[in-house]
């Protein structure tokens, strides 16, 4: 006969530790949202579920029926005592540790992803992905933009250059996109405002701590936008993100140790050339035209501790869609959204946009792209097209920064790499 008081429960878990201590048993199980446990008294439970215990080992997912108790020994504050315990699938000894007592390294890691994401802290990371991904959506939408979906199999290179994973299309040759930004741009002059949250896919050789073959993307575009509407805009959405995780995730960042995490009260804008400044005075040659790579951008996140906007750069290391400024034709209105310190990357890429036909044809011609490989997209800019802006900005980046992660590859699920494809 178990105690009274308390409400009926019925809990599924994996079991994460059985403990006996003569005539009293705890066994510890990890459901989908936390844990439980579950405490056995020899003569007050049910014999059976005494027997219980000696058919059960780690992994174990079990189904328990009973009673949820408020207990002032108990760590969670709460246990359970059980009427029923019930094996609803057995497990063989896992080949990595779930459970903290002995870290496995990250290639074990991989090739036990299946279960290396049942670790409370690998759950977690996930779990403030999930809300980042949902309250950008929402700030976007309160914001006025439209959410649409775009082509993944498309037909022409969006950034131009080898960085693509080319698809057999019925005997047509195809790609994986890069990103969205040739659709995203054609939809702003029906809605003004569009996003869409989707994977791109880059066939960089890159094995850096910011880069992945597949990635998500916030792709936002609007029309009639400034380059300070655009920054505005990506701080707002990044504190809007950070605000929610502190409302929904507080016991997830327990779990990864981020104390300190909160919205920022500005952002810094540094010119292109103070950036060049700042990497000759640590150390870097580098010269006027050329674009930061992971240790440039590294050495530069290491010097704030909020994030900072670079409004432009050389027209030579951005892509063709970019506008050119038209009194200086050196210089192109991109703008790099970087997250500050020592875990900070590039978080986001964007800028404002060609919109006149001719320029971006001569654009094109200049960087050695074929205006005829892009026939539907020059056209359009002849049927009344605003001028517009907009921005890529990394779920996987910003995530990185926010949870201190040290690489990239651990807010992936299941990251992809030139040396990663399965599981």
């Amino acid at each position: 006969m178990q105690a009274s008081g308390g409400r009926r429960v019925t809990v599924y878990g994996h079991v994460e530790a059985v403990r006996v201590k003569g005539k009293i048993a705890f066994i510890t199980i990890r459901t989908f949202d936390g844990e439980e446990q579950v405490t056995i008294k020899k003569g007050v439970a049910p014999e059976e579920v005494w027997r219980a215990i000696e058919e059960i080992g780690r992994e174990y997912l079990i189904r328990v029926d009973g009673v949820m108790v408020e207990s002032k020994i108990a760590r969670l504050g709460r246990e359970i005592l059980p009427e029923r315990i019930a094996v609803v699938a057995p497990s063989k000894p896992t080949p990595i540790d779930l459970y903290g007592k002995v870290e496995a390294e990250w290639p074990t890691r991989l090739r036990y992803r299946y279960l290396d994401i049942r670790r409370p802290r690998v759950k977690a990371i996930f779990r403030v992905r999930s809300t980042l991904m949902a309250a950008a959506r929402e700030f976007l939408r309160r914001e006025g933009f439209v959410e649409l979906t775009f082509p993944i199999i498309i037909a022409t290179a969006t950034e131009g250059g080898a960085e693509l994973f080319p698809v057999d299309y019925f005997g047509r040759r195809a790609f994986l996109a890069q990103s969205s930004q040739l659709y995203k741009q054609s939809a702003v002059p029906a809605f003004g405002r569009v996003f869409s949250i989707a994977p791109s896919f880059r066939a960089e050789k890159s094995r850096t701590r910011k880069h992945l073959t597949e990635f998500w993307q916030i792709d936002v575009e609007a029309a009639l936008v400034t380059k300070r509407d655009l920054m505005d805009l990506q701080f707002r959405l990044v504190n809007s993100v950070v605000e929610r995780i502190l409302e929904e995730n507080e016991r997830d960042l327990e779990i990864l140790g981020v104390a300190d995490l909160e919205p920022w009260s500005g952002y810094d804008v540094i010119s292109y050339d103070e950036a060049l400044e700042t990497l000759r005075r640590k150390g870097f040659e580098i010269e006027w035209g050329d674009d930061f790579g992971a240790d440039e951008e590294r050495a530069l996140v290491e010097e704030f501790d909020r994030p900072f906007f670079i409004p432009e750069f050389p027209a030579s290391v951005t892509a063709f869609y970019y506008m050119v400024d038209r009194e200086d034709p050196r210089i192109a209105h991109r703008i790099d959204m970087m997250g500050p310190g020592r875990y900070g990357v590039e978080w986001s890429s964007g800028g404002l946009r060609e919109h006149e036909p001719d320029r971006l044809r001569a654009r094109m011609e200049a960087m050695g792209l074929n205006p005829e490989s892009f026939g539907w997209y020059l056209e359009m800019f002849e049927y009344g097209f605003p001028p517009h802006g907009g921005f890529g900005m990394g779920v996987e980046r910003l995530l990185q920064t926010l949870l201190r992660l040290e690489r990239i590859h651990e807010a992936a699920l299941y990251p992809r790499t030139p040396d990663i494809l399965e599981p």
